[in-house]
């Protein structure tokens, strides 16, 4: 398939070229001190953070898909690989966000390696969001979208609806879903019920102060996310202790 043309089909998909203050300016300061990335990034891509950020050849041979990349996963492509990530850069849970070396971007340029990301295209989206996926996985209705991580785009990052069943039958849903290499686990059970009651999915990392506190005003009881036993989680917990939320 001719790579002008995936990306176009791309960008249509997912309103990549609408999309605004979807913020790894920060990030991308913090993490190349030395902005080496620019020299091989396509123009309009900074500033916008989204879209086709390395150009490789113009007729893609396979595709490759991750949700953080690195440079493992980069010196793993094969010659004319179009890699499609949710992220820009790295992530090591003790490190933090990780730059992409020089190496993989000269990789990238010499082996005719496309490098397409989508951020809050992806966590936003009405038919594929992680949110909303994971969702369907439990038999949740979505009635409603919230907490957007960026502007220009329609829809959040998040999404509540009813559950059904208890909280252990949400969670045995989940990892039906999700399968073995991702653990679920009941972190916290809400005081007298089993009842999932109305379910919040905040897909990827969600535990933030802020989300919770948007969950709990559109009257949350159940709160389905990642990263919970990260060390970056503990406000978090202390907030679902004392609201009273349950944790998966």
């Amino acid at each position: 398939m001719n790579r002008d043309e995936l990306v176009g089909l791309l960008d249509a998909y997912f309103g990549t070229r609408d999309v605004r203050g979807d913020e790894w300016a920060d990030l991308f300061e913090l993490v190349y001190p030395e902005p080496y990335w620019r020299d091989y990034a396509e123009p309009g891509y900074e500033g916008r953070w989204n879209g086709l950020l390395v150009r490789g050849v113009d007729d893609v041979v396979r595709a490759a898909t991750c949700v953080f990349p690195s440079d493992r996963v980069i010196a793993g492509l094969q010659a004319g690989t179009f890699l499609f990530s949710e992220h820009p850069i790295d992530y090591g849970d003790e490190p933090g966000f990780l730059p992409l070396s020089r190496e993989s971007f000269e990789r990238m340029r010499t082996e005719g390696i496309s490098f397409y990301n989508v951020h809050a295209p992806i966590d936003h989206h009405p038919e594929i969001s992680p949110s909303r996926m994971c969702a369907a996985g439990m038999g949740v209705p979505v009635e409603e979208e919230f907490l957007p991580i960026a502007e220009g785009i329609p829809g959040g990052a998040a999404v509540i609806g009813p559950g059904t069943g208890t909280l252990d039958e949400l969670a045995e849903r989940l990892q039906a879903c999700l399968g073995p290499e991702v653990p679920v686990k009941v972190v916290r059970r809400r005081q007298g019920t089993d009842a999932a009651g109305r379910v919040v999915v905040v897909g990827g990392g969600g535990t933030d102060r802020e989300a919770l506190e948007a969950a709990l005003e559109r009257g949350g009881e159940t709160y389905v996310t990642g990263g919970c036993f990260t060390r970056w989680a503990a406000e978090f917990l202390e907030l679902a202790e004392t609201a009273g939320i349950a944790v998966v």
